[in-house]
C-alpha cells in the first residue's frame, strides 16, 4: 500500500510545462514544489527534501542529466523522472546508468502513463523505507539478543561466584561486589534489618562510599530515601534521574549518593523472611539502568537467599562439631 502525501519536485524552465505537470498532479495528495533550474532545485531540496523529482533533461546552464547525478549523490533515497521530447536510446542509458528511475517522452497528454511511473516510483521507495525499517527493528533485536546472552553470562559467573562463598560475611561481601561489576554501578551498599525492630535498617557494608557514611548508622538508617527504598520491599529500577518526589526525601547525609542519575534496588530474604536491602547508584558508563538490569538483580537476589540458606546450614553444623568435641 502506498504512503500517502510525498513530495514531489517539478523542474522545468518552461513555466507553461511545469503548471501543466502541477495541474495533473493536483489530483493526487502529494506536495508539489516547483523549480525552474538545476541550481535552484538543488537549494530547495536542500530545504525542503523532496521523494521524487521530475526534469525536464533540456534546461538552461545545467542539464536534467547533470541534476539527476547530484541529486542521486547527494539524497541516493530520492527519486528522478526524467522528461524529454527525444528520448534517444544513448540519453536514455546514460540517465539509467546514473540512476534515473524512468524516462517520460513529452508530451504528457493525460495523467495515467504520468501516474503510473510516479505510483511505481513511491512503491520502490515505500519498500525502500519498510526494509530499512525492518533492518533497524532486526538490529534492536539482535541487539537485545546480545544484551540477554551477556546478562545470563554475567548472572552465571557471578552465582557462581556467591555460592562458593560458606561464610555469610563473605557471601554478602561477593554479592555486593559481583553486582556492581556485573552491572557497572558507581557505588552500592548492603542495608539490614536490625535486631531491634522490623522498619529499622543498620548499614553494614558498601562500595564507593564513604566509610564515614557507613559508621554514621550502622544500626539504624534515619528518615531519607535510604529508609524509604528500604522499608519499600520491592524490587526498584530508576532509569536516569530521580523524580522529585524522591529527591525530596534525600536527607543531607544521602545528598553524594544521587549526584549521578540512575538507581537499582532489590530486597534479600533468607528462609522468606526479608533481611535487608541492595541499593545500587550510578551507572558508570554513563547509560541509564533498564529493567534488563533489575531482572538480573532479583534473579541474583533470589540465588543468594539460597546460598544464605546454604551457609547457615553450614554455620550449624560447624558449630555441632564444636559442640561434640567439648
Amino acid at each position: 500500500m502506498l504512503t500517502k502525501n510525498h513530495t514531489i519536485l517539478i523542474v522545468d524552465d518552461v513555466a507553461k510545462r511545469r503548471l501543466h505537470l502541477k495541474s495533473m498532479l493536483l489530483e493526487r495528495e502529494d506536495s508539489i514544489l516547483e523549480a525552474d533550474t538545476a541550481e535552484a532545485a538543488l537549494e530547495m531540496v536542500q530545504k525542503m527534501p523532496a521523494d521524487l523529482v521530475i526534469t525536464e533533461t533540456e534546461l538552461p546552464t545545467r542539464s536534467g542529466l547533470y541534476l539527476l547525478q547530484e541529486i542521486k549523490r547527494r539524497y541516493p533515497e530520492t527519486e528522478v523522472i526524467l522528461t524529454t521530447h527525444n528520448a534517444s536510446s544513448f540519453s536514455l542509458l546514460q540517465a539509467l546508468r546514473h540512476g534515473a528511475f524512468d524516462f517520460i517522452v513529452r508530451p504528457i497528454d493525460t495523467s495515467e502513463i504520468l501516474f503510473n511511473v510516479i505510483d511505481r516510483a513511491f512503491a520502490q521507495i515505500d519498500l525502500r523505507k519498510q526494509n530499512q525499517l525492518l533492518l533497524a527493528e532486526l538490529e534492536h533485536r539482535n541487539q537485545e539478543m546480545a544484551q540477554s546472552l551477556s546478562m545470563m553470562t554475567a548472572l552465571s559467573k557471578a552465582i557462581e561466584t556467591i555460592n562458593s562463598a560458606i561464610e555469610v560475611g563473605d557471601l554478602l561481601s561477593r554479592l555486593l561486589d559481583v553486582t556492581l561489576e556485573s552491572l557497572h554501578a558507581k557505588r552500592g551498599l548492603l542495608a539490614l534489618i536490625s535486631s531491634n525492630g522490623r522498619n529499622h535498617f543498620g548499614l553494614k557494608m558498601s562500595r564507593g562510599i564513604s566509610s564515614d557514611f557507613i559508621k554514621k548508622h550502622p544500626d539504624k538508617l534515619p528518615e531519607g530515601l535510604l529508609l524509604d527504598i528500604a522499608r519499600s520491599g520491592s524490587p526498584m529500577v530508576v532509569p536516569g534521574t530521580l523524580p522529585a518526589y524522591m529527591m525530596d526525601r534525600v536527607n543531607a547525609d544521602e545528598q553524594h549518593l544521587v549526584t549521578e542519575p540512575g538507581l537499582l534496588s532489590v530486597p534479600l530474604y533468607h528462609r522468606d523472611r526479608a533481611i535487608g536491602v541492595m541499593i545500587l547508584f550510578g551507572h558508570a558508563d554513563d547509560t541509564l539502568f533498564t529493567d534488563q538490569n533489575l531482572q538480573f538483580l532479583v534473579q541474583l537476589a533470589h540465588h543468594a537467599a539460597i546460598a544464605l540458606e546454604k551457609a547457615g546450614i553450614i554455620h550449624q553444623l560447624k558449630r555441632q562439631g564444636k559442640g561434640g568435641k567439648g
